[in-house]
């Protein structure tokens, strides 16, 4: 019965098949620890330090990853999951909602290496060396834009042993991230729980170590305190993906809008089907240019949607049940280096 031809009084409900799209932001730093091989037998999630303080499987107060996961929590971490060292190829497919992968002190530059790709949209934070950084320590790493690397250490009254930078950025990705957004720097950004450097960074150093396979410093300035001072990835050809922030920036929106365009399988592979991801996709990059995230005093010129026959797809994809969506985004880049120029008029 339609709501067209009802005899008696009531509700009415007429359905809808029509194919319905919205994407929304999923969160964008859940990070995965690697935790040695002693401390959980499979993969563990906190949600707080005290949480973590309880059932932390008999870790001690003086271990690394103890002094890690405080640092993290101190300053801004939401959940986070532990997995062992041994088991990160394995386990950390299964987090569907993991973004970061975090290396908290353990040697992860392998498991980084094969889990930190363009298609997997997961973030690897690395640690710079304990000992004082020397140019030989660059080759350790791979050019891989989907990880950043810290220097240098940091050390606390509290802490028996020295902090893994690693563990106090992905705390601070966390906090930037949700009062900011993932497109915000993580950088320039204060450290808290009264965590200082290991060792000094000069002016000099920072130039040295900031081109091609880029390590990011934290540094103590005066009147300023210890901050995160540098937001560039490993990449080292790529400036497309020089940036942090633009790198998880791009990983987000690919994550965010393959889950929503999940509902489209098996949906005819037709004009209508595209216009409606076409236009759920637009309202979404519209959103996030609204909120600063993208370029583009107009909407052309921060980002384009294309999807269809003769513009994404030929006859043979669309036989195929291939539908091909193409998403362009101006993604912001952080102003790296303020330049003043001044003139001084002298007199004849």
């Amino acid at each position: 019965m339609s709501p067209t031809d009802v005899t008696l009084p009531g509700v009415y409900i007429e359905e809808d098949a029509n194919l319905s799209l919205s994407i929304t932001t999923n969160l964008t730093a859940v990070p995965v620890f690697a935790c040695g091989d002693r401390v959980t037998a499979s993969f563990a999630r906190f949600d707080s330090w005290s949480s973590y303080s309880r059932n932390s499987g008999g870790a001690q107060e003086d271990s690394t990853l103890h002094a890690a996961i405080r640092a993290y929590f101190e300053n801004g971490g939401g959940y986070c999951y532990l997995v062992p060292t041994s088991k990160l190829l394995e386990e950390v497919p299964l987090l569907a909602d993991a973004t970061l992968l975090v290396a908290a002190g353990q040697d992860i530059r392998t498991a980084a290496s094969k889990l930190c790709t363009e298609e997997s949209g997961l973030f690897a934070i690395l640690d710079g060396p304990e000992a004082a950084i020397t140019s030989a320590d660059l080759e350790k790493y791979d050019a891989n834009s989907q990880a950043a690397v810290y220097y240098p250490w940091l050390k606390a009254d509290w802490a028996k042993v020295n902090i893994p930078p690693s563990a106090a950025l992905a705390g601070v990705y966390c906090g930037v991230d949700r009062s900011r957004g993932v497109w915000k720097t993580p950088a320039n950004v204060p450290l808290r729980g009264g965590l200082t450097p290991l060792h000094a960074v000069s002016d000099s150093e920072q130039a040295q170590y900031q081109e091609g396979k880029a390590v990011n410093m934290i540094r103590q300035f005066s009147g300023a305190g210890v901050v995160v001072w540098g937001a560039r990835t490993l990449s080292a050809a790529n400036v497309n993906w020089r940036y942090v922030p633009v790198r998880r920036l791009f990983n987000s929106a690919q994550r965010d809008i393959a889950r929503a365009l999940s509902v489209a399988i098996f949906e005819p592979n037709t004009q209508p089907t595209w216009e409606r991801v076409k236009g759920a996709i637009e309202n979404y990059l519209h959103n996030m240019w609204q909120q600063g995230a993208l370029q583009g005093a107009k909407l052309e010129e921060a980002f384009f949607v294309q999807v269809g026959k003769g513009t994404t797809m030929t006859d043979d994809d669309i036989s195929q049940g291939r539908m091909i969506v193409k998403v362009g985004m101006a993604a912001v880049r952080p102003a790296e280096f303020i330049i003043m120029q001044f003139t001084q008029n002298m007199e004849a």
